[in-house]
């Protein structure tokens, strides 16, 4: 059903992983390579893959710098950063640079086929605790500007900025905020516009800005 990679050193990891791929959309194929290098190689123009799960701490890897070279050789591909780094510290930059999601390895078990699966379906993956951190920033960063720095967000323009960052849609916004399309677009594209942006990616590179990152 999905052509997955799986980048990961660790062969136990990688088999387990497979597995849950395996069992999550039964007939999918599931490559794994242990070295960055060797994932890489296979992303032919003549073959692509729907998913990629990355260990960061991989051989050859060049962190951040991974997300871009594998945007490089697919473009739409999934990306989902599954390592043992801590999410606190390194979640918002893997975010910015591109990846779809971001999953400790001490996470639940469960959660690693959620992650799969909301990655899967063009959504961004954060768990709760990166959510809020995201969140703290920008309501931080927005809350703390003074009267000669462009304008604060509106209560409503909070709302629609807090489930952008959770990798919403503007349709699924819509509904949770019973509004109609037309005025999320209008929140989103103010929301861009006060903050300087053009796209989601700028808006978590910002965080990653405040953050120190």
């Amino acid at each position: 059903m999905y052509k997955v990679l799986i980048i990961e050193d660790h062969e136990v990891v990688a088999r387990s992983v497979a597995m849950i791929v395996e069992d999550l959309f039964s007939g999918s194929v599931v490559s794994l390579v242990s070295t960055f290098g060797q994932g890489t190689d296979l992303l032919q123009p003549a073959y692509k893959f729907d998913l990629i799960i990355l260990d960061i701490d991989i051989p050859g890897g060049e962190f951040y710098g991974m997300i871009g070279s594998l945007r490089a050789l697919q473009p739409d591909v999934r990306i989902l950063v599954f390592t043992g780094q801590l999410e606190e510290k390194h979640a918002l930059g893997f975010l910015s640079a591109g990846a779809n999601g971001f999953l400790s390895k001490n996470s639940p078990m469960n959660q690693i086929g959620i992650a799969i699966r909301q990655v899967l379906n063009d959504k961004k993956y954060m768990t709760e605790q990166v959510q809020q951190q995201v969140a703290d920033s920008f309501f931080n960063k927005v809350l703390g500007k003074t009267h000669t720095e462009p304008a604060t967000l509106s209560p409503r323009e909070m709302e629609v900025l807090d489930l952008l960052m959770q990798g919403k849609w503007v349709k699924e916004i819509a509904l949770e905020l019973n509004l109609k399309l037309t005025t999320v677009s209008t929140h989103k594209t103010r929301i861009f516009e006060k903050m300087q942006v053009s796209n989601i990616i700028e808006l978590y590179k910002k965080v990653q800005v405040s953050k120190g990152v």
